[in-house]
């Protein structure tokens, strides 16, 4: 054997070690990419605008009690199942801490509820108009949503609407309720 290629074999096995020991590292590194991806995954499967729309009067029921919507539009552009919480309320202020006097009116649920691609919906929900002051009523709603697809689940997220005023009950100076 020459020594010059003895000194070739000890010359390579450094630049060995150094592309193994290279290859090893940007493995490592790629882990907490992959180890990442279904929580981003689960983000951007959103497809979906959902809004609460103002509320509008509905009518009156039998008794005369006036009716409230509280309609809830939604388009996706792709083909998603939905799980949508509503809560209505009646605007107040308040003058003691936590200065959130707002009256709770109720809550509807809609679980797994399937949008198609490239469509829009409106899911009414008419409830009484409940009568908490004198005066109008300001009514508003809040809706929270999460979208799924495949077996996996968006964060829930939220969107609120504009107030509107309902005339609310009045009483007369006779005593009388006026509608």
């Amino acid at each position: 054997m020459s020594p010059t290629s003895n000194q070739a074999k000890t010359s390579q096995r450094p630049r060995r070690k150094l592309a193994l020991l290279s290859a090893a590292s940007l493995g490592l590194a790629a882990i907490p990419i992959g180890l990442a991806a279904p929580a981003q995954a689960a983000e951007s499967i959103r497809a979906c605008t959902v809004t609460a729309v103002q509320p509008a009067f509905a009518g009156h029921n039998a008794a005369g009690v006036k009716k409230v919507d509280y309609p809830v539009r939604i388009y996706c552009s792709k083909t998603r199942i939905l799980n949508i919480v509503q809560t209505r309320w009646e605007d107040d202020s308040s003058w003691t801490p936590p200065w959130d006097g707002n009256d709770y009116q109720g809550k509807t649920t809609w679980t797994n509820y399937q949008v198609a691609a490239g469509t829009t919906v409106t899911l009414p929900s008419v409830h009484l108009l409940q009568n908490t002051e004198p005066g109008n009523e300001e009514v508003f709603h809040k809706v929270t949503y999460q979208e799924g697809f495949g077996g996996l689940w968006t964060d829930w997220a939220a969107k609120v609407s504009a107030n509107r005023s309902m005339p609310g009950y009045h009483l007369t100076l006779s005593g009388h309720l006026e509608l």
